[in-house]
């Protein structure tokens, strides 16, 4: 087999190379693995590296590490989908690192030697089809379907996480204070977003949403635990979503949301919304922002998304177990 280690040198804020890829080339020695490292050069060229790497080796066993965040596995798995002869693994160096905590702790994930003797755990993935508007007038838009491994996020989650992506670059943040921070950000504005939604192909519904996750996995902006009763493994995503509070109400029950414990909370109970689906169609009342596995994007469209008809082969480091 290959191991093929896709570094994101901007994952980190700068500092991933220089922290993994020592223990990298150690591990891989004293393994006699057969490997190589691949350091991307920009936004979608591990999704590009990924898959031309496949198709040109058909036959060949690869494994694909991601190190970086959870913005470069998605960009892994997206080129990887659907191919028989390749395995994903993830060497958590980003500043969220999301996917990975369905597992426990990341320590194990950070082990290289652990990682060689990883075993083979199908997990689900997350379909979602869209199409994306442009800033340019008179740009032509057209539908895309890609993959995601760990959430979906709409509304305040989602506008949050955008502000995330900009405020930890520009303040040095990373993970939760990251996505504090983008919270706080986007407290100034503040506004609901409306949508009408279709789940598993029954009658709509319309309703107004503080935020909303659909979830394989159960945590996004760096710790947050948002759809807490969602199973990577399970063949369903778990929609969950809030309907709209005050600013001050929101502030208040932060760390509820942050710890996983809204469905059960006096107050967030009652207006927590939770569904076991194998497929959504979200259609927006004015424009939508939504972010997939941390990454934003805005549609004036319907996005769609459903569990994917494969599951991807997902290494488990040495000594990690899930149910």
């Amino acid at each position: 087999m290959k191991h093929c280690f896709i570094i994101n040198p901007a994952a980190g804020n700068g500092k991933v190379q220089e922290a993994l890829l020592p223990g990298i080339i150690a591990a891989a020695k004293r393994q006699g693995a057969d490997y190589e490292i691949h350091r991307t050069s920009g936004p979608g060229e591990a999704t590009l590296y990924t898959g031309s790497r496949l198709s040109d080796n058909p036959e060949e066993k690869i494994r694909f590490y991601s190190c970086g965040g959870d913005g470069t596995t998605a960009e892994i798995l997206n080129g990887l989908y659907g191919k028989p002869n390749a395995e994903l693994g993830i060497i958590p160096a980003g500043s969220g690192n999301d996917f990975v905590r369905n597992f426990g702790s990341n320590e194990k994930f950070r082990d290289v030697a652990a990682q060689f003797g990883g075993k083979v755990f199908p997990i689900d993935v997350i379909k979602y089809t869209y199409t994306p508007k442009s800033l340019v007038q008179d740009a032509e838009e057209n539908e895309i379907t890609q993959y995601a491994v760990n959430m979906i996020n709409i509304g305040f989650d989602a506008k949050a996480a955008y502000h995330m992506a900009r405020l930890k670059n520009k303040l040095f943040l990373k993970g939760t204070g990251a996505y504090i921070a983008g919270v706080f950000r986007e407290l100034t504005e503040y506004k609901m977003s409306r949508i009408i939604v279709r789940l598993d192909g029954k009658e709509p519904f319309e309703t107004s949403i503080l935020l909303a996750g659909v979830g394989n996995g159960q945590f996004s902006g760096g710790g947050f635990q948002g759809v807490p009763a969602a199973v990577v493994n399970d063949g369903l995503l778990d929609l969950m979503y809030i309907e709209p509070i005050t600013r001050r109400q929101f502030l208040n029950k932060i760390s509820v949301y942050h710890d996983g414990k809204h469905p059960e909370d006096s107050f967030l109970k009652d207006i927590t919304r939770q569904y076991r689906i194998t497929s959504a169609e979200i259609e927006p009342v004015g424009g939508l922002v939504f972010t997939t596995d941390g990454e934003p994007h805005y549609t004036e469209e319907t996005l769609k998304i459903s569990v994917a008809p494969e599951k991807v082969k997902f290494i488990l480091p040495e000594g990690v177990e899930h149910s």
